[in-house]
Formats: C-alpha cells, structure tokens, sequence
C-alpha cells in the first residue's frame, strides 16, 4: 500500500507544464478532441451568453441602457455574435445527444479483446460519422443564421 500510496502522491505532485494550453492541441487523439474542445467553448460561450443576456433583461427598467444595448444587438457585430450563438447551441445540443447515447451504449460498437495495437473501441465508424454530422448541421445553422440576418 505505501508503495502505491507513495506512486499516487507523485503523479500529483507533478506540474502540469501545459495547462488549459492542452486543450487547443488535438495532436494524436483525432476528430474526439476536436469535439471535446467545441463542446467546451460552446458552453463557455452560452454561458457567457446567458448571462448577458440576463443582464440585458434585467435592464428593461432603465431606457436609456436597453436602448443602448438593442442598438447593439442590431449592428453587424451583434448579428455576427447572434449567428455564432446559434450555431454554437446547434453543436451543444446535437453533440451532447450524441454524448447521451454513447453512454447508453448506442454506437459504439462491441467490446472487444485489448490486442497491441489497440484500436478505440468507442470511436467507431459511427460515432466518427455522427461527429461529422454535427459539425455540418451547426454549420449549415451558421450559415442559414448569417443568411437571415444578411439577407443573402
């Protein structure tokens, strides 16, 4: 046990030399990180935007701010923001459908004897097509979002 214990108080004592900088390095781990990094900063993003968005509601009492921020809202720098939102809430919730399924052991395949080299079981060819759908459905709503509020 001390010998286990002594392994367990070393690995955390280790500095973790690369931080939140290791989430923007999908280098060797494929299309799964690069879902697992949107699906963080989508929910930064919507976070952040939910609270704005309260702050926002909150000042209906106050003219002068709400007009400001309607102001806001409605330049080419607010419909740009509106539009990433959009699609940004597209990818949340498609990928965490996604995400709910996988853990109920939908598409990812049977288990399978750990033989060198070893294959990820849980990221089949399905679970890799369903990524890339997400991505294409949250860029399709990118765009329609853009064309609405462009009008092209």
């Amino acid at each position: 046990w001390r010998y286990i214990l002594h392994k367990i108080s070393q690995s955390l004592n280790k500095e973790n030399k690369q931080g939140i900088r290791s989430w923007l390095n999908p280098t060797g781990y494929g299309i799964s990180r690069v879902s697992w990094l949107l699906m963080r900063i989508s929910g930064i993003y919507l976070l952040v935007f939910f609270i704005v968005h309260v702050i926002h509601a909150m000042s209906i009492l106050d003219r002068m701010t709400w007009g400001k921020l309607l102001f806001l809202t409605y330049s080419p720098a607010g419909f740009i923001v509106l539009s990433v939102m959009i699609a940004l809430a597209a990818f949340h919730a498609i990928n965490g459908i996604r995400l709910m399924l996988n853990q109920g052991g939908i598409g990812i395949g049977t288990p399978a004897r750990p033989d060198y080299p070893y294959q990820i079981q849980s990221m089949g060819r399905k679970n890799r097509l369903c990524i890339y759908v997400t991505m294409g459905v949250s860029a399709l709503a990118l765009y329609f979002a853009l064309g609405v509020f462009f009008n092209f």
